[in-house]
């Protein structure tokens, strides 16, 4: 159980404003100043400061931050272990390309024991790191880029980014310039995933933009874009099981512009992470 400090601490570090976090809480203003400086002088750090009227986070706020949540995540253990027993539920997140094309055979496996259940979420790459962090999931496997420096993490694989087209696409098979895939429209998914993020730092690293090309749709569901795709409407680039889901697709490279992209485990706890880990991969394919 945190002190209540802490959940005064947590809710400005979320909200960034003392007003907001007072109504939120239903303090005063100076409660919560109270509380702030209470921590700080608790732990010998100062929290926030104000550049201007900006308020911002110190690094002492990040690292006690980072703390928290794996206190929050090994509080969740503690409340599966007294109020489960012999039933096991796994509160699991995982990014579309993983969750749709990598996670099914490993969903099913785990399944076929009748006291295993699991709650899946599929999101994009920030819905799951809040989640995370708020310690709604117990783990979540996450493609391509996150700030690695706020959560424990390690590598699940490495995965090939691929261009896609349809099969009667001029690009089909081949490999081509990156000059000409700016002809083309463009299918990236929405801001936040990581596949796009993956996407905008292969093009920015040539000194680009996704505004190069000819046009550029966003679209939240990876069925659709396949769908659209397959149909010879546009190009997309994904992990190549993505490429393999539609009998209509086919993949292309980009000469100068290899990318490959990594799947990870993302947890705030590293105990009750890799424990949870093992439970739905087993030990050999969780390879911690």
């Amino acid at each position: 159980m945190l002190d209540y400090r802490i959940k005064t601490f947590l809710t400005l570090y979320n909200e960034m404003s003392y007003h907001r976090t007072a109504k939120l809480l239903n303090m005063t203003q100076p409660g919560v100043t109270h509380h702030i400086h209470y921590l700080e002088n608790y732990y010998g750090v100062k929290l926030f400061s104000y550049n201007g009227k900006t308020l911002t986070k110190t690094r002492g706020a990040e690292i006690l931050k980072r703390h928290i949540d794996s206190i929050l995540a090994e509080e969740q253990e503690i409340f599966r272990e007294f109020s489960q027993k012999e039933k096991l539920v796994l509160n699991v997140g995982a990014t579309k390309t993983i969750g749709e094309f990598v996670l099914v055979p490993i969903v099913r496996r785990f399944l076929k024991d009748e006291n295993h259940s699991i709650n899946l979420t599929v999101d994009n790459t920030e819905t799951l790191l809040r989640m995370l962090e708020n310690a709604e999931l117990d783990f979540a496997l996450v493609e391509g880029i996150f700030d690695k420096s706020k959560y424990l993490y390690h590598l699940f694989r490495k995965e090939k980014f691929v261009g896609i087209c349809s099969k009667k696409h001029p690009f089909a098979g081949k490999s081509v310039r990156l000059e000409q895939i700016f002809t083309q429209t463009l299918i990236v998914r929405e801001t936040g995933s990581g596949t796009r993020r993956l996407l905008e730092q292969a093009v920015s690293d040539k000194g680009l933009t996704l505004e190069c090309f000819k046009r550029v749709t966003a679209v939240g569901n990876f069925s659709v874009i396949t769908d659209m795709v397959a149909e010879d409407q546009a190009i997309t680039f994904a992990y190549e099981p993505v490429a393999h889901s539609n009998k209509g697709l086919a993949t292309f490279e980009v000469e100068d512009m290899e990318i490959k992209g990594e799947f990870n485990f993302v947890y705030c706890n590293r105990r009750a992470g890799e424990q949870n880990i093992r439970l739905l991969f087993g030990e050999k394919e969780a390879d911690i």
